[in-house]
């Protein structure tokens, strides 16, 4: 029973996070492009609040960290109990199950990495710079550089969450033939 409720815990937290990652960017991301305007320039559509990207990506942060934590903690408890693979069997054991299991684990702690910087250091001073700017301050010439690596970085992060999929499926499933 405990086994059952880890497992689902997982596969929900990997369903909100990646599809909550997903749905920011191939759909609230360009529908609001199209209707908020550039930092600085007065909006056109008055009906939207000015900050409703970082309201709902604040929002979101707080969700994709509990998921990233309860991904981890069960997946921490679902490998010795399902598979048997302790620390000392992650670096000692081969097959494809152990390999694809070490690739997984690589991809998940970059993912970790890049939205740690994404989410707690470029993405907060980014927006205190354009807050400031919408305030009348005159913006740093690197705010366009800082803006780009916060949208590449949370691509690059949605391809690995994908990748991380692929790789899980292919641990438990087999490799397509």
């Amino acid at each position: 029973m405990m086994y059952q409720a880890a497992v689902f815990i997982h596969l929900a937290s990997a369903i909100i996070w990646v599809g909550g990652s997903l749905f920011l960017a191939l759909v609230l991301i360009p529908v609001l492009r199209r209707f908020m305007p550039a930092p600085g320039q007065p909006s056109e559509h008055p009906q939207l609040p000015p900050d409703l990207l970082g309201t709902v990506a604040r929002r979101f942060r707080w969700i994709s960290w509990v998921c990233i934590v309860l991904l981890v903690a069960t997946g921490l408890y679902i490998l010795p109990t399902r598979y048997g693979i302790g620390f000392a069997e992650f670096f000692t054991v081969g097959g494809h199950f152990v390999a694809n299991l070490q690739i997984k684990v690589a991809l998940v702690a970059i993912v970790i990495w890049l939205s740690v910087i994404h989410d707690f250091i470029i993405g907060p001073i980014a927006s205190r710079m354009i807050n400031d700017m919408q305030a009348g301050a005159t913006p740093p010439g690197y705010l366009p550089l800082l803006r780009k690596c916060v949208v590449w970085i949370a691509r690059v992060n949605v391809l690995l969450m994908v990748l991380i999929l692929i790789v899980a499926v292919t641990m438990t499933r087999g490799a397509p033939v």
